[in-house]
């Protein structure tokens, strides 16, 4: 008893004195720079986890005992320590870290400091990457990082778009960067819920994702709650309106076109055939299928964290409304990530997205290209104005004549058909960070996904269709489903001047795939149900899939001067054969940090100067499953059995391909406002996934093989500076640009081949770039007779050219490699100001030295080889064009010939066109209204702004638009243009709320 009550005396003595050291202190936290007050600055007790963060005004209230040290931390600004010491008040001002070299860069599996770092790549908040009005997060990077190509070939709302990080390495397989969410490979995210997105560009940091990173990887973090961290509310809006942009490309009115049909003609049977009341007829076909488009997009978050658990969550809703008739987008998110300290050693994250879409798009092909080759003097209505059916040269309305080449009105046909799809997906996080011992910790990650997609194409028996006569319906619906786990233990040492991190990591992945669809046709009008047609096709298939990956990654700096890591990656994959399944990746890094050497310590000039270098393996896959099996149709039958007919050869030797990446760079920073990053590049992708042609008597056209190689080289350039730096005015740059180089270094048998599409080909041959085109020569136009010139080549035996001549023949014109589709270099410049409350940000992009083939001018500037589609206008151009008329002239345009002028119209490099451009990407203004103000309706933040995308474009295309696909797929190859569906300007207005 009695020593009970001397414990219970020590612990109220103990309790007591406790109290009496507990002291609070106040204070505020402003910038050093401006002594502007800053909110939300986190202030912890070092060595524990308690603290709190600075309010709207900068001020704070703690309570820690008097022999304490608080810590004071906020992003973009050093961290300060101030010790107690009997203090009631500690007042801090924070300096700025100009170039935030303490900033941990997530890197998926790792992360480092930024002074550490010795790969390439760029980090953007999300302030940096949210300034373009898109649901996509590609068309949000372009023009934003060097070396990265980002292409929107289309207007079609929701769609993505194209990214190519130094070139193109790959043929057959697809080229496309991975993304990495919250550390593991794939997964999905809303743009507004992107915390930091960094894009890795060398195999210093990208071959630990060894199987899936030869085209570059990128990072996505996407927001959750610190510690300690108050109740936020944030409210976005945004909606405006969007128009179509159609570039340099004008058709030719009535007029123009009536004229140029009486120059083809001879006087009686222009008479007769265009008869004068046609000028009177000019009906704007654009107009009919092109019209604005609203766009609107609302976002609400919020996040904190209680005692030991953070949240956070998010609902986002975008819709967008084509410029095409019937094609739109929306889309609903949503996400919640939690986390949660368990045990003094072990915490845990959960993360949950949830994402519903709808699009449709144009029912038929029919759709755009009516909407550029139907003839001003066809109305598609009746004197009613109800749209015509058409099925003949003749109208059934009132008995005139159908002037254009296709006898249908794709505007009658959009009242009933349509192509449309929706998708239902989750992906589910559950991560546990074990702290086995203070310097290593065990992370395992797991992620569920499911996705369920359905399509549906409706053709209505009213409507006019080339293939289906009696109507067609179809309906599909794919099912994707995968499970991951990600393992790694993690360890991190200090020994005086040196330091030790490593990891070791273990994965393993399935994935599944269920397609199902079936058609019908016959159904009576309107009814778009399988049960009301006849049988037309059922189809379906079931893939599954495979892999496990173990890899291991080490860590050193001495003296935070040099540093060095290595990486090591092993990949199975059931995509290939048996005897290549196993890929093997491994990577070198090394930095020396000289602005932290005694001869550049504290230099005025040099702040900051780091070397780097790398060296690494990484892979492609992306080619589709079981490529190296031979495989069978079973779509056909015999006497009420499944037949099989063979459909593929097979290679159990089809292995990995493989990017060999070296890389050096420097970084310097020059008086604490100008950072500049300069990178060297080469990148040789061997053991090309290759579609081979074969031999006519094997009975296939072509087999995957590994084969082949291509070759990047880059310089690539990026500079930051701080202009101005003035406490009511800041004025800052981003400039970045990239220059590639792409050769082909070999090929099967060393002989070139070609790639077609359509009759347009390029040619692959040893020494080339990959997308080189390869047709007859143009020359221009003969100014004695008008007639069209190419060139005439006579090759040795060897096929190099020995002689060039002009020729007007177009069979004897040879062809021959006249341009390349890919850019010689792209960049971007980005302009940010402010003034008090107001900020001005100008964001712009250019590309350079690629050729497009506009296939649209084959039949719409072909001198009067069609005389069934309209034709670009000549008079109205903006590009300088002038049609050979008399002799003498010097013309861009051959003499116009009644069905064509000996061929003018063929595959030439006539139409192949300089595919450069200056783009204003987007300018927003906004207005952030004063703490003062917001403080009486207890808002922290608050900005307006108005935002304009795709303001204003300096380009030579005589298309649309000149972002043009740079994927050679199916239908298209690499560069060719074809009835593109244009982009958009928009304007929109929005708002910003936080609490």
């Amino acid at each position: 008893m009695r020593s009970r009550l001397k414990f219970t005396s020590l612990f109220i003595l103990l309790f007591s004195f406790g109290i009496y050291a507990q002291v609070t202190i106040r204070g505020t936290v402003t910038s050093a720079e401006d002594q502007e007050p800053l909110p939300g600055v986190s202030i912890t007790i070092k060595g524990s986890t308690g603290g709190t963060i600075t309010d709207i005004d900068g001020n704070y209230s703690i309570e820690i005992n008097s022999d304490n040290v608080l810590l004071f931390s906020y992003v973009g600004f050093k961290t300060q320590e101030r010790p107690v010491n009997g203090s009631r008040v500690i007042n801090v001002a924070l300096e700025t870290d100009t170039y935030l070299m303490e900033e941990v860069i997530v890197m998926g599996y790792s992360s480092q400091k930024k002074a550490e770092l010795s790969s390439s790549l760029v980090t953007l908040s999300s302030e940096q990457l949210t300034d373009v009005n898109t649901s996509d997060v590609g068309n949000m990077l372009q023009g934003k990082v060097a070396g990265v190509v980002v292409y929107n070939s289309t207007g079609q709302p929701g769609a993505n778009a194209e990214i190519r990080i130094r070139g193109t390495g790959s043929i057959t397989a697809d080229a496309d960067p991975l993304y990495v969410v919250d550390g593991i490979p794939y997964g999905t995210f809303n743009p507004n819920d992107i915390e930091t997105i960094t894009v890795l560009k060398d195999a210093g940091a990208t071959a630990l994702y060894g199987s899936a990173a030869a085209g570059g990887v990128i990072v996505v973090t996407t927001k959750s709650a610190s510690k300690n961290q108050q109740t936020k509310v944030n409210f976005k809006t945004r909606i405006g309106q969007k128009s179509p942009l159609f570039g340099n490309f004008k058709l030719m009115d009535s007029k123009e076109l009536f004229l140029m049909h009486k120059n083809l003609l001879s006087a009686s049977l222009f008479k007769q055939l265009r008869p004068f009341y046609l000028l009177g007829q000019n009906f704007n076909w654009q107009d009919a299928f092109f019209s604005p488009g609203l766009q609107q997009n609302y976002y609400t978050s919020i996040s904190g964290s209680t005692g030991k658990m953070g949240y956070f969550a998010s609902v986002d809703y975008y819709n967008e409304d084509g410029t095409l008739i019937n094609t739109n987008f929306d889309r609903v998110s949503t996400r919640l990530n939690l986390n949660a300290q368990l045990f003094s050693n072990l915490d845990m994250n959960i993360r949950l997205a949830y994402t519903s879409s709808r699009d449709q798009s144009a029912s038929s092909w029919t759709t755009l290209n009516d909407a550029y080759t139907k003839m001003p003097w066809d109305n598609p209505y009746d004197a009613n104005g109800e749209v015509v059916k058409i099925t003949s040269a003749v109208r059934p309305d009132n008995g005139k004549k159908w002037y254009s080449q296709d006898k249908w009105n794709a505007l009658h046909n959009e009242q009933y058909n349509y192509s449309k799809s929706k998708s239902y997906g989750i992906v589910a996080d559950v991560q546990f960070n074990w702290s086995i011992l203070p310097w290593l910790i065990f992370t395992t990650t797991n992620r569920f996904s499911q996705n369920t997609s359905k399509y549906n194409q409706f053709i209505d028996p009213r409507s006019y269709s080339p293939s289906y006569a009696k109507g067609y319906l179809l309906n599909s619906i794919t099912l994707n489903n995968s499970f991951g786990t990600t393992n790694i233990l993690k360890a991190s040492k200090e020994i005086g001047d040196h330091s030790i991190n490593g990891l070791i990591g273990w994965e393993y992945g399935i994935y599944g795939t269920d397609f199902t669809s079936a058609s019908g046709i016959g159904m009576p009008n309107g009814m778009d149900a399988l049960n009301a047609a006849a049988v037309y096709e059922i189809g379906g298939y079931k893939v599954p899939g495979a892999g496990w990956s173990a890899f291991t990654q080490a860590q050193y700096s001495y003296s935070n001067r040099y540093f060095a890591t290595a990486s090591y990656r092993i990949d199975a994959s059931s995509t290939f054969g048996p005897e290549r399944r196993t890929g093997y990746f491994p990577s070198v890094a090394a930095s020396w940090l000289l602005s932290n050497e005694g001869f550049l310590k504290d230099n005025d000039v040099i702040s900051f100067l780091k070397l780097r270098s790398s060296y690494g393996v990484t892979g492609n896959s992306n080619i589709g499953s079981f490529r190296y099996l031979s495989t069978f149709s079973l779509n056909s039958s015999y006497q009420n059995q499944v037949g099989a007919t063979p459909e593929r050869s097979g290679n159990p030797y089809l292995g990995w391909e493989t990017a060999y990446m070296t890389g050096v760079g420097l970084d310097i920073n020059l008086w604490k406002n100008i950072e500049l990053n300069f990178d060297l590049y080469n990148i040789e992708n061997k053991d090309l996934l290759l579609a081979v042609p074969r031999k006519p008597s094997t009975g296939f056209f072509e087999g995957m093989e590994n084969i082949g190689s291509v070759r990047n080289q880059g310089i690539e350039i990026q500079l930051n500076t701080k202009n101005i730096q003035h406490p009511n005015f800041t004025w800052n740059t981003m400039f970045n640009i990239g220059f590639n180089k792409n050769t082909v270094m070999e090929t099967p048998n060393d002989e070139h081949f070609l790639l077609t599409r359509n009759m347009v080909y390029q040619e692959v041959k040893r020494g080339q770039d990959i997308y080189s085109w390869y047709m007859p020569k143009w020359l221009g136009v003969d100014p004695e007779n008008g007639d069209p010139l190419w060139e005439k080549i006579v090759r040795d035996d060897n096929g190099n050219i020995i002689e060039r001549s002009a020729t007007n023949d177009f069979t004897q014109a040879g062809s021959q490699v006249v341009g390349k589709a890919t850019p010689k270099f792209s960049g971007g410049f980005i302009n940010n100001l402010t003034f008090k409350g107001f900020s001005l940000n100008i964001n712009t992009n250019f590309v350079y030295g690629n050729k497009i083939f506009n296939y649209n001018r084959l039949s719409m500037d072909a001198d009067g080889a069609y005389l069934g589609y309209n034709q670009m206008s000549i008079d109205n151009s903006q590009l300088g064009w002038k049609r050979w008329e008399e002799k003498g002239d010097i013309a861009t345009h051959p003499k116009a010939v009644m069905n064509g002028n000996k061929g003018s119209n063929n595959i030439s490099s006539r139409y192949l066109e300089d595919g450069g451009f200056f783009r204003i990407k987007n300018i927003t203004l906004g207005y952030n209204l004063p703490p003062n103000l917001l403080k009486k309706i207890s808002m922290s933040n608050c900005r307006v702004y108005i935002s304009g995308d795709n303001l204003f474009t300096i380009t030579r295309f005589s298309g649309m638009d000149p972002e043009v696909s740079l994927k050679t797929t199916e239908y298209s190859l690499a560069g060719l243009y074809a009835d593109n569906y244009p982009i958009s300007r928009q304007i929109l207005v929005g708002v910003e709320i936080s609490f």
